[in-house]
């Protein structure tokens, strides 16, 4: 059902319907096309939407709108249904017999309805044991309608009370799939609880159904699920914890309260939640409160507690000073220079000796100060020494290619602390290390605090652990900034390599990058195309996507020899507008991977995926091993009934069904936070004031230092430099800094 749909003018239409038939229906999300009889002129309509199991002969009261589909014509788009018993003999056979309930097909639907008449659904309801009365039901055949009927029933007014409180039908067939019979006690007993049970729906739609369950606007129920929401909102900007007064302008605006309605309750409602364990509260030092020293913070209590155990983890590594073998390691780095033809300049030679001699060291420094030479001299020197190194990095894309630039394997930090996704924890931790002496993360900016805390308890206490980043690109996408807390509190043993080698000065890409990282204006030269980093200049929006998609599909290929597909990445800082990921998309599968034939698709959704499209996890799935950010292809759709199968780079082929296939999207363009951890041939960003409230440094470095060999900016250069002035982004609300600095 591919296309775009227009909606009509009849915005918020209602429509009395009969099902006639179910055309297709998707039985993992529920996404069902059906035709139906209208009940006042008789007329026959399709109509569209997500909902639970519908059978022919059930009315509804559809509520939605007209649109117009370019394939199909004229849909009804229903947001919202609420089920009507029929009430003529006629609509009661028809109901009967769709197969609805087990034992009555259209025979024993006709004896039924012939013998009870209009009476037939009160029959079933109150007095169902009288179906002995009807000719050739038998006592065993009527049990099997009756169960049957009770157990329809149930889903019936189930699904009634969730679509009079305002739940899509989507969602109440979520709910119903998670609660069961008891969905209406669950909900109605406390409505917030779906916001942690059912995926997709948040605080924001739990707080739409209990206020219409009439749940009081000041309720301390309604504050309870506010503060730890706009605790999980903090989380979600990079925060580990929020203050007194950031809470209560939160609460004010999730609320719709004024602040002197929230402050009075808000002690109770904090000390709740810490009575529970879900949050807790504590005072920090805080350089702006210059009478106490300190303000009080709230957190999620396993974000405090991951602070906690990754300063006294790292705190017990350097305590245990590793024996200075000095004269050996300067031995050995003058043979292997000689060996290899390895110069080393004096930065990188003080960065190899401090991770040889600390049992806890990071490695930062932008592109073209050689990292990647100095990473691979510390990992042939430990194993020289030696000592067992295990490899590793926060996505599949990282640690494929720490596996190539180091001749080594090198895995996932899920892989290597060993998932146990039936579980949902590690099998590596304090009590079970890793049965290694070294363990090497590339890419380390990606750490948030929980991964991080995971990474650290399973690092042998006599071991060592050694991290590698860029502490200039984007912060991890979760919660914490740990990279930099860990060498701005002073007790971290690091290396920052600033020296910029001849051979990378030549590139563009490298130049541009310090350039924005320094926060320099960036010169581009307009005439020169052998450039490896151009900026094209055009205005408008439109204008900036046409040129995007004409270099995707046409120009790099055509000029440059890339694959438009597995070479070229869109980086784009949005994904809502017209140069946002979700329209990109769409254009660049209809011209990189039309439908053929030959290729099988399916329909998530809103979304189309068909054989060869390139897509992005969007979560954390711990059951199929794939994270935030891996990027594979669609290898086959459709296959065991439903099942799509994707090929990730690191050569894993991973079956996905049900629900988990909606946390895919298309990935010809992704989000610039999304491509943390991954590098590509070449990189194509949308740069436009469209984005403003997204531009910044960083955020325009990182996108940047993803190119391998070829760099676009298309857009406007005020924009960039808009971006290079804005460095605004990297403060994060964090306590790991405090921790350990604290004996």
């Amino acid at each position: 059902m591919g296309g775009h749909l227009t909606t009509l003018a009849s915005d918020n239409a209602q429509i009395r319907a009969e099902v006639e038939h179910v055309s297709f229906r998707n039985d993992d999300n529920g996404w069902t096309v059906l035709k139906a009889r209208n009940c006042d002129d008789d007329s026959l309509l399709t109509a569209t939407g997500f909902f639970a199991a519908v059978h022919a002969g059930a009315q509804f009261e559809f509520f939605g709108a007209w649109a117009k589909h370019p394939t199909y014509g004229q849909q009804f788009k229903i947001d919202r249904l609420v089920p009507i018993r029929p009430s003529t003999k006629p609509a009661i056979e028809r109901y009967l017999a769709s197969g609805l309930v087990d034992g009555i097909g259209p025979k024993t639907a006709a004896r039924i309805v012939a013998h009870f008449g209009a009476t037939t659904l009160d029959i079933l309801d109150a007095e169902p044991k009288r179906l002995h009365e009807v000719p050739s039901i038998g006592k065993k055949k009527a049990g099997v309608i009756i169960k049957s009927w009770l157990d329809q029933r149930v889903a019936s007014d189930v699904m009634m009370f969730l679509n009079t409180h305002g739940i899509s039908p989507l969602f109440a067939a979520r709910i119903l799939r998670h609660y069961g019979p008891d969905a209406i006690k669950h909900v109605s007993a406390d409505p917030y609880r779906l916001a942690n049970d059912i995926q997709g729906i948040g605080f924001l739609s739990a707080d739409k159904i209990a206020r219409s369950m009439g749940i009081a606007a000041d309720s301390i129920e309604r504050m309870r699920a506010a503060t730890l929401y706009q605790i999980q909102q903090a989380e979600e900007r990079g925060h580990c914890y929020v203050t007194t007064p950031q809470l209560i302008n939160a609460l004010a605006g999730s609320l719709s309260l004024d602040g002197d309605r929230i402050t009075p309750r808000l002690a109770d409602c904090l000390s709740h939640l810490n009575d529970i364990g879900a949050i807790a509260t504590t005072l920090i030092d805080h350089p702006d409160t210059p009478e106490s020293g300190q303000i009080r913070v709230h957190a999620r209590t396993d974000i405090l507690m991951a602070e906690w155990n990754v300063a006294r983890c790292a705190q017990k590594l350097l305590a245990k000073p590793l024996v200075a073998e000095t004269e050996r390691i300067d031995a050995w780095l003058a043979k292997y220079g000689e060996a290899s033809g390895t110069i080393l300049a004096p930065e990188q030679l003080e960065a190899v000796r401090k991770a040889a001699t600390h049992r806890l060291f990071v490695l930062t420094g932008g592109p073209g100060v050689g990292k990647t030479t100095t990473a691979n001299t510390i990992i042939r020197l430990l194993k020289a020494m030696g000592k067992t190194v295990a490899l590793a990095a926060p996505t599949g894309r990282a640690a494929q290619r720490l596996t190539e630039v180091a001749a080594a394997p090198a895995k996932t930090i899920h892989r290597t602390l060993e998932w146990l996704p039936h579980l949902h924890s590690f099998a590596r931790d304090e009590t079970n290390p890793l049965p290694v002496q070294v363990v090497i993360v590339d890419e380390a900016s990606m750490l948030d605090i929980r991964l991080a805390d995971a990474l650290i308890r399973a690092v042998p206490p006599n071991a060592q652990l050694i991290l590698i980043g860029d502490i200039d690109q984007l912060p991890s996408v979760g919660p914490g900034n740990v990279l930099r807390d860990l060498i701005d509190s002073g007790v971290v043993p690091f290396t920052r390599l600033t020296q910029i080698f001849r051979q990378a000065s030549y590139s563009r890409i490298i130049q541009t990058a310090h350039g924005i990282n320094n926060g320099a204006a960036v010169a581009f030269a307009d005439a020169d195309a052998s450039s490896d980093c151009q900026f094209i200049e055009v205005d408008s929006g439109d204008d900036i996507r046409r040129t995007v998609l004409d270099l995707v599909q046409r120009r790099i290929p055509q000029e440059f020899g890339f694959d438009a597909a597995s070479d070229v990445q869109v980086l784009t800082p949005m994904n809502r507008g017209e140069l946002g990921t979700a329209a990109i998309n769409d254009e660049l599968q209809r011209a990189l991977n039309p439908p053929a034939d030959h290729k099988r698709e399916m329909k998530r959704g809103t979304l189309m995926l068909r054989q060869g499209d390139k897509v992005i996890q969007s979560v954390n799935n711990y059951d199929l091993g794939v994270f935030n950010g891996d990027i594979g292809f669609v290898r086959d759709a459709k296959v065991e009934g439903g099942k799509l199968l994707v090929a990730f780079g690191d050569d894993r082929l991973v079956t996905y069904e049900d629900e988990a296939t909606l946390d895919l999207r298309l990935a010809y363009a992704i989000t610039i936070h999304k491509s943390q951890g991954s590098e590509f041939p070449v990189v194509v960003i949308p740069c436009s004031m469209q984005h403003y409230v997204m531009l910044q440094r960083n955020l325009m470095y990182t996108a940047l230092t993803r190119a391998r060999k070829l760099a676009f900016f298309v857009g406007a250069k005020r924009a960039l430099q808009f971006a290079i002035n804005n460095k605004t982004s990297s403060a994060r609300q964090t306590g790991l800094v405090a921790k350990l600095r604290t004996p």
